[in-house]
């Protein structure tokens, strides 16, 4: 019998220590989202921070970090990430459901990661179509 609950205990610790492992580190990502003087911007500007992990048609995309400004201005956050780029999209977010819709202006950029730091990026809203 206590063999058997030792089984489980050993199987269960190994099992933490796997999803413990993950290659991401912490990158402080820091830039600014501004819009053109004429289109209006409300006052909840959503920021994603998506790890890009791979090239070209492999490459896999995960929102990690989402946080959000009160106006256009200054972020600054740390976020853990695996790859070597992050996109970062904006969006001037109306209706409240923390995603682009229809008739809210966006942005995005793809940024390397260099020495775990994103520096001096800048997003720019505008009123295309929202991403897929």
């Amino acid at each position: 019998m206590h063999y058997h609950n030792r089984v489980w205990v050993g199987l269960l610790c190994v099992e933490l220590g796997l999803l413990g492992c993950s290659s991401a580190r912490d990158v402080e990502v820091s830039g600014k989202v501004t819009a053109p003087s004429s289109l209006a911007v409300g006052d909840k500007v959503v920021i994603d921070f998506i790890d890009v992990v791979g090239e070209g048609a492999d490459a896999q995309e995960s929102v990690v970090h989402t946080t959000q400004l009160k106006a256009l201005g200054d972020f600054k956050e740390t976020v853990a990430l695996e790859g070597d780029r992050v996109l970062i999209r904006a969006i001037d977010d109306r209706n409240g459901d923390g995603v682009c819709s229809a008739g809210e202006a966006w942005g995005e950029l793809q940024a390397p990661v260099d020495q775990n730091k994103v520096e001096a990026a800048s997003l720019m809203l505008g009123t295309t179509a929202c991403p897929q």
